[in-house]
């Protein structure tokens, strides 16, 4: 009796780990889709990516909605994103926060003009959906 209670318990730590894993897997390309819609000016990969209710807090401590999101993809041209470091945290079988560090190159007044920041992206699982909900961006540098 207690050794297939054991086994009962090892078969379900193992398959919520590999639940788990799936999760983080899914979120990590989340967050590189993301970044790469920037580039690549894709509005439906935002539109995916972002609940109804998102809202990020930019640099300069303003709000913005998931349309304004959508409405802003045009007005900056992205050369290149790199993820510097990226840390993927299931707070809860429906709840993450990745916290990331990236090197970004934008096209300004005609020249290249590279950067760094830090963001922190809030998701959750609704529907058996991972969306962002709320996100804060750090510029770290530009010049």
């Amino acid at each position: 009796m207690l050794k297939q209670f054991f086994f009962a318990l090892m078969t379900l730590i193992v398959a919520n780990a590999s639940a788990q894993d799936k999760d983080i897997r899914k979120l990590t390309k989340l967050n590189e889709d993301w970044l790469h819609s920037y580039i690549t000016k894709d509005p439906a990969t935002f539109n995916k990516i972002f609940a109804d209710d998102f809202i990020l807090i930019s640099p300069n401590g303003t709000k913005v909605t998931k349309a304004g999101m959508i409405n802003n993809l045009g007005n900056q041209e992205t050369v290149s994103v790199n993820i510097d470091s990226v840390n993927v945290r299931l707070i809860t079988e429906n709840a993450a926060i990745i916290t990331a560090y990236a090197s970004f190159v934008l096209k300004m007044d005609g020249k290249d003009v590279s950067g760094k920041n830090c963001y922190q992206d809030v998701y959750v699982k609704r529907k058996d959906e991972w969306q962002a909900v709320s996100a804060h961006v750090t510029l770290l540098n530009m010049k």
